[in-house]
């Protein structure tokens, strides 16, 4: 059987939706319009969380969150080396200090214990931003624990986990509901289970930061006249009249954006099931094979899966080998991700080293993402296991 290439990450882009971006492009808005406020207004209904802020990719919601807590120069800020350059600069783009601490080898997000350590043996960070990797939530109760205790803020990286949920205490939760956390992020790159072709979007339950979060989306503008000062009641003033009260920048996401993000948004609850069975079958394929190290139950469980990242045991000869056969069988894989504490920039500025991380160093070294949307085939989910299978 012939195959046209199969990517490891592609979107779904069904006809109504188009239809949605079309309806947009004919109405009055492109941008800062009425589609953004009801996908704000949608994020919110699926998640819980009180208020939705919506911008323009979820590394800009990641700047702004930090950015809403005043991260700054002196600041520490605290994520999981496994994730995407995007948690940790973050913090360096509002001028703090990004460190480091391992994962869990089971979940592959950020260890509460290994936090723990952290603060026992430093001065508490400001802001700790766990990341819940490849739609497993990270142990995000365990980690609110620890803020309490330690008062920092903390961030919830759900760039990979619309849709996901996790249970404390009885109670079933979504990521990004800010239940156990100051603010969360959504990402909706194309790779991402839902899209807006870019986007993100930063969710919390304190109307305070929404505010701020708002105006620094738009240059640190105040728009309003009502919330523009008594300057606003002069003859020089009027409903034209806006205030820059503080550095902001333009994150702002169009009305196109938002009405392809509306309309997916309908799609989740399928596109989460074909995930889902997607990765039911590949665990299935790959249970009795001791050469591989599956990834989290909790991917199986309870997440809206984002990847596959299956391990090789024999480490990184056989993962590099695995991914160029792969790619001549027109199977492209990627690798999540690269240790970001050993990125040269972080490297050489703060001297971190291999061994910093161990367990992220090691899962790093013999990961390989395997094939995973909501439009694969169960042809080419047949033929990913079985060219695995062969070239094992």
């Amino acid at each position: 059987m012939k195959h046209p290439h199969i990517p490891y990450a592609r979107q779904w882009i069904a006809d109504v939706d188009i239809q949605q971006v079309v309806d947009t492009l004919a109405s009055d808005f492109l941008t800062t319009g009425p589609q953004i406020e009801r996908f704000e207004a949608a994020l919110c209904e699926l998640t819980g969380a009180g208020h939705a802020v919506a911008c323009s990719s979820g590394t800009a919601a990641l700047h702004l969150a930090c950015m809403a807590l005043d991260i700054a120069s002196g600041d520490t800020g605290l994520t999981s080396p496994n994730s995407f350059l995007a948690s940790a600069n973050c913090i360096e783009l509002c001028g703090g200090r990004a460190d480091f601490v391992d994962i869990d080898a089971h979940t592959l997000c950020l260890d509460p214990e290994s936090l723990a350590a952290y603060c026992r043996s430093h001065p508490a960070p400001r802001v700790v931003i766990p990341v819940d990797f490849a739609g497993t939530p990270a142990d995000l109760p365990a980690i609110q624990s620890l803020a309490n205790k330690y008062g920092f803020q903390v961030i919830e990286d759900a760039a990979h986990a619309i849709g996901s949920t996790y249970s404390h205490e009885g109670s079933t939760y979504q990521c990004g509901c800010c239940s156990h956390t100051d603010l969360a992020i959504f990402s909706f790159h194309p790779a991402k289970t839902i899209t807006c072709a870019e986007g993100g979007a930063v969710m919390t339950n304190d109307k305070i930061l929404a505010d701020r979060l708002r105006m620094l989306r738009n240059h640190g503008m105040v728009k309003f006249p009502e919330l523009a000062g008594d300057a606003a009641d002069t003859d020089l003033h009027g409903p034209w009249y806006y205030e820059m009260h503080t550095l902001g920048a333009n994150f702002r996401i169009t009305d196109v954006q938002c009405a392809l993000g509306c309309s997916q948004l309908t799609h989740l609850n399928r596109f989460k099931d074909l995930r889902r069975k997607i990765v039911h079958t590949y665990n299935q394929a790959f249970k009795n094979d001791d050469r591989l190290i599956l990834p989290p139950r909790a991917l199986a469980e309870n997440a809206c899966p984002h990847l596959y990242p299956i391990q090789f045991v024999q480490g990184s000869r056989t993962r590099k080998k695995m991914f160029q056969t792969l790619a001549d069988h027109k199977i492209f894989c990627q690798v999540h991700y690269i240790p970001i504490h050993l990125q040269p920039y972080y490297a050489k500025k703060y001297g971190y080293t291999q061994g910093k991380c161990p367990k992220a160093e090691t899962y790093y070294s013999r990961t390989l993402s395997l094939p995973l949307f909501a439009a694969l085939t169960r042809d080419q989910v047949a033929y990913v296991i079985k060219t695995v299978k062969d070239l094992m």
